[in-house]
């Protein structure tokens, strides 16, 4: 079972840990919410009875699933994905107006949230991340695409241990503190402290 540590560069920067959020989705299980619902992010999850993760990952990431991203898509994409694509065409039935207005919102609100992705296989670690500024909340979305458990050790951005079962996705919600974090394989996670940093 590979084990794996996403930590600090210091001790004393570990004394200074990241303040806990909330778990969220996973592709196929429900999202628990601790916050105020948003109808738009329900609607995410439920729309035609199985949601759009299903299709587009579930922070509308495209999470390697058949769909691709979606995130910040504008409400004139969607409309014209819901009128010419042969599955989105399924859902026009199920979907008001307001349903619609409410997704698409949702869609571009997710535009404005930063994104780390860190997908697991048998060949290793694929990291892809965007710019990311103190005090944003970031999107952490770990992909487990192997056929064994992967624990990881989130303690650093203020998570307890967790295991994702194989072929599964956890999204964490962390909100970013200045410094340089480290992922697995070493990549680093830079967080400016006020300016947006690239990586």
């Amino acid at each position: 079972m590979p084990i794996i540590s996403i930590g600090w560069q210091t001790s004393t920067d570990l004394i200074q840990v990241v303040k806990p959020f909330i778990w969220l989705v996973t592709v196929i299980s429900a999202l628990a919410i601790a916050e105020a619902s948003d109808p738009g992010r329900e609607l995410y999850l439920t729309a035609g009875g199985y949601g759009c993760g299903v299709c587009h990952g579930p922070v509308a990431n495209g999470g390697g699933q058949a769909g691709g991203s979606i995130r910040g898509a504008s409400r004139a994409a969607f409309d014209k994905a819901l009128a010419e694509q042969p599955t989105m065409r399924l859902l026009v039935n199920a979907l008001s107006q307001n349903d619609i207005a409410e997704l698409s919102r949702y869609l571009v609100s997710l535009d404005k949230i930063p994104l780390v992705e860190l997908e697991y296989s048998d060949l290793g670690w694929r990291i892809t991340q965007q710019p990311i500024a103190k005090g944003q909340v970031v999107q952490l979305v770990v992909s487990n695409h192997s056929f064994a458990d992967l624990v990881l050790n989130l303690q650093s951005f203020g998570f307890a241990a967790t295991t994702i079962t194989p072929l599964d996705t956890r999204v964490l919600e962390w909100k970013a503190e200045a410094g340089t974090f480290f992922l697995p394989d070493n990549e680093l996670l830079v967080v400016s402290t006020n300016e947006v940093c690239e990586h």
